[in-house]
């Protein structure tokens, strides 16, 4: 299970590094507006999931403020340590 968070932990942050990438124009303007807006949606998700996570685990975190940056970034893949802990 630990190899496939990871592995998720990665493509999450390629995807963030490519949607930053796009806003140097590197891409054509199609992909760019395409990643741009995909890049809005998840960031969305995300806030919600921080949400989520600070009222489910709040009282147990050690490093509330590190934690939740690393579920805006990474999003579930953060989060499902904590769910398999409260097994």
């Amino acid at each position: 299970m630990r190899v496939m968070i990871l592995m998720g932990k990665a493509v999450t942050l390629c995807f963030w590094g490519t949607v930053l990438l796009s806003l140097f124009s590197v891409f054509p303007k199609q992909v760019e507006s395409l990643l741009g807006w995909a890049g809005v949606a998840i960031l969305l998700i995300h806030l919600v999931e921080v949400a989520i996570f600070t009222k489910r685990f709040g009282n147990e975190l050690v490093e509330p403020k590190y934690d939740k940056l690393m579920v805006l970034v990474f999003g579930i893949f953060h989060v499902l340590p904590f769910m398999m802990k409260k097994r």
